[in-house]
């Protein structure tokens, strides 16, 4: 099968472009405390359970409008453990159309030490009752709030998830790095942070969503990136396997469920409580998870550990269980599953050699198969593997192989090397801008089947500056073999030259000739610059990423001003002034004029990643043609010669 090859292109240096524009223009593992149960790897994950034989009865409901100020019900959730525990309700009030058909109860919730607590994440999903009869879910609270006062979404508007049929998807967004900043190697410092707080539910009005997030597996760095963007985030355990092992129990109203979205070695998930259950029916959280209307992600069980009081908003801790079926619904009232039903997701293996450590660490995980969120789960999960199996942060390099297996199209593979204090958080960014590409593409739908990735981690950074290059002339002529030799200075060591041989091409015209010598990002961004051609087909833009080289190869662009278009997608050089005024007089405006031509290219591997790039000007002179008698041509026999750079 074909492969293809990608790298991160980086900015383009004002110094190597500018002249040549103006030379075209005049030419976790962790369970609970002494528990030897871990995370289980995807192999031996127990597929969803089948739908229980044992049927939950339809529960009678409380009208919304029937519900009056200092009315008394009471609750069920889980405070320690799998068993529902009861907590008293005092309505307060109804809040009606706080958006268009959307409306909610307001109340204060009291026992269980909700008194001190407050109302704690994960508790979102706790149904509420009068006289028997289902009033609907707790859904949110305010931090630093100085009682349990909550939101609870009508049990009438939950229950309509069970009838949506499909429905139609939300359109996805654009990639969060458009393709010409990721082709230039514009990708934000803060992309992976800003794309994490997208998974935080909004509520308005201050609100916060009473879910709670949890993982296992996770270091402090990726841990605190998680709370940085998400408020509370718990450190998940391993639940035991059934209830009569002291497990949780089959999902019951009031009982803890997680939608999850990274299982596997480490865990990444939120956790809530079931609101209704009736035959292989699941409502839950009272509240939006993602937002997204139909979705398909795994649905586990779970248990209580305890409930963390905090000033800001508490929470429960809490240990993640098998999965036992799948959320299919995801919308403004809440969340809706069925027990059985099987999410898809995408199988990922990391490998991570981290220097001095002897065979690399291996991870095996599954990520909900979300396009929304897919690229973000891709770019975090190496994070955390970084973090978790050796560190994230601090100076270092780290080498990067991801292998992305697409359906219907080639595999692609990405290849590229990160130097510096943030060269972690760099990787993580630049693979999620990559899938995000991928997935949320503006041509074609794309379905990932499965990534592997590698990864090899140095103490230090490696890069060495490229700080100077001579060539052996500077007159030459076409067909000439020309001896560059490069100055470069590696992080913390001596300056070294390395020498690179550039033959010319034959067909060279008279005049200025610039050598364009650069790692591979830069040189791609150089490039690109000069030639733009936006892809028209996800075809052209797989080969455009295919085109990519890494930081750890060396490349030779050839630029001389010799005017070109870029049409459809596909750069169409050094064409004559008649078939360009063709295309620039077609109506489809599809034509992109090119002032400069990229004579050649050639690249080699080096030993350690590069950094940065040098311009070489050389004057190209042609050989005198001669006449058959030996004596030389009329000149302007000769200068027709010279103007070979307007034929095609």
């Amino acid at each position: 099968m074909k492969k293809r090859i990608v790298s991160r292109s980086v900015r383009c240096l004002a110094v190597l472009l500018a002249p040549l524009v103006i030379l075209a223009g005049s030419a976790h593992a962790a369970g609970k405390a002494g528990s030897k149960e871990q995370t289980l790897p995807p192999s031996v994950i127990p597929k969803p359970a089948p739908p229980s034989v044992v049927l939950a009865p339809t529960l009678p409901t409380y009208p919304f409008e029937e519900i009056r100020r200092g009315q008394k019900g009471y609750g069920l959730s889980v405070f320690a453990g799998s068993e529902p525990e009861r907590f008293d309700v005092e309505f307060v009030g109804l809040m009606r159309n706080q958006t268009p058909d959307t409306s909610y109860i307001l109340a204060r919730l009291s026992g269980q030490g909700l008194e001190k607590s407050g109302v704690p994440n994960g508790m979102s999903g706790s149904p509420v009752f009068v006289d028997g009869r289902l009033v609907g879910a707790v859904a949110f609270s305010w931090a630093f709030a100085n009682d349990a006062l909550c939101g609870i979404t009508p049990i009438e508007t939950m229950r309509k998830l069970s009838t949506v049929k499909g429905g139609l998807p939300i359109g996805l967004p654009q990639p969060p790095v458009p393709l010409a900043d990721l082709r230039a190697g514009r990708i934000p410092a803060d992309l992976l942070e800003r794309e994490l707080a997208r998974l935080r539910p909004q509520m308005g009005n201050g609100a916060s969503a009473s879910v709670q997030w949890t993982t296992s597996g996770f270091g402090p760095m990726s841990q605190g990136l998680l709370r940085q963007a998400l408020g509370s985030v718990g450190t998940s355990g391993q639940a035991l396997p059934d209830a009569g092992d002291g497990g949780p129990r089959d999902l019951q109203r009031g009982g803890a469920v997680a939608a999850v979205l990274v299982d596997g070695d480490y865990r990444l998930a939120a956790t809530g409580t079931v609101t209704d259950r009736y035959g292989d029916q699941v409502l839950a959280f009272g509240h939006p998870f993602l937002g997204i209307g139909p979705i398909e992600v795994p649905m586990a069980k779970a248990e209580v550990v305890t409930v963390m009081s905090s000033q800001n908003s508490s929470f429960k801790i809490s240990n993640l269980g098998e999965i036992v079926g799948a959320f299919e619904q995801d919308r403004q009232a809440g969340i809706q599953g069925r027990i059985g039903l099987e999410a898809p997701m995408i199988p990922m293996t990391l490998r991570i050699a981290a220097a001095g450590t002897g065979q690399p660490r291996q991870f095996n995980l599954r990520l909900a198969d979300v396009p929304f969120y897919t690229p973000l789960l891709i770019g975090s999960s190496l994070l955390a593997g970084l973090d978790s199996a050796s560190y994230a942060n601090g100076s270092q390099g780290i080498d990067l192989t991801a292998h992305l297996k697409l359906d219907g199209h080639d595999d692609l593979i990405v290849r590229q090397s990160f130097d510096s204090d943030s060269a972690a958080s760099e990787s993580a960014a630049y693979l999620l801008s990559i899938v995000s590409y991928l997935v949320q593409n503006p041509l074609e739908k794309v379905k990932i089947r499965s990534v592997d990735l590698d990864v090899h981690q140095a103490p230090l950074p490696r890069a060495a500056n490229l700080v100077a290059a001579h060539a052996d002339r500077t007159v030459v002529r076409p067909g000439d073999r020309v001896n560059v030799s490069l100055d470069l200075v590696p992080y913390r060591g001596e300056r070294f030259r390395h020498s690179v041989k550039v033959d010319l091409p034959d067909d060279l015209p008279a005049g200025r000739y610039s050598l364009v010598v650069a790692d591979g990002a830069t040189a791609d961004a150089t490039r690109l610059a000069l030639a733009p051609a936006d892809p028209v087909t996800f075809e052209q833009a797989l080969d455009l990423l295919g085109s990519f080289h890494s930081r750890r190869e060396l490349v030779v662009l050839g630029v001389y001003g010799g005017a070109g278009l870029s049409v459809a997608g596909e750069v169409l050089p050094r064409l004559p002034a008649s078939v360009r005024s063709l295309w620039g007089a077609a109506a489809s405006g599809s034509a992109v004029p090119l002032r400069s031509t990229i004579a050649q290219e050639q690249s080699e591997p080096m030993n350690i990643p590069l950094d940065g790039g040098v311009r070489i000007d050389l004057e190209v002179r042609r050989r005198e043609p001669f006449k058959a008698d030996g004596t030389p041509a009329a000149p302007e026999k000769a200068a027709g010669i010279q103007g070979r750079e307007n034929r095609p």
